[in-house]
């Protein structure tokens, strides 16, 4: 009988060991997969904005890569805008002029990248004003 009792407590022992550890690899593999790793939870964060004719605009934030960041932004101009740019844990603004000359810039600061935008576009043409921007940091 007691022989049957240490059996009984040795086999659930191994399968509660069994399961911790099936539960902590489980776990390590989970976190450490590409998937995981690009994702913008470690500050791999890539955005994008993005003009085109008239008044449209795209932007994104926060994607684990740049071809989805590019893809957000388009689908938010329903794929008419002509002007894509792309930034990696910043900020980023597109200005544009009344003659449709525009700027591009970005910072790690909203405020600095859309003046850098504004600076580009004041140098192809006039009354420029940030029609874009997004940060993804």
């Amino acid at each position: 009988m007691l022989l049957s009792i240490v059996s009984s407590v040795n086999f659930f022992l191994r399968v509660v060991l069994g399961l911790c550890i099936g539960l902590l690899l489980g776990a390590v593999i989970f976190t450490a997969t590409p998937a995981r790793a690009q994702s913008c939870g470690y500050a791999q964060c890539w955005g994008a904005v993005a003009i085109g004719p008239g008044s449209a605009f795209g932007f994104s934030h926060g994607y684990g890569s740049e071809r989805d960041a590019i893809n957000v932004a388009q689908q938010g101009c329903r794929y008419d805008c002509n002007v894509v740019r792309t930034f990696y844990n910043t900020c980023g603004a597109i200005a544009v002029a009344d003659n449709g000359g525009w700027g591009w810039g970005w910072h790690a600061q909203r405020e600095l990248a859309e003046s850098t935008a504004m600076n580009y576009c004041m140098d192809q043409g006039r009354n420029c004003r940030v029609r874009v921007w997004s940060c993804s940091k």
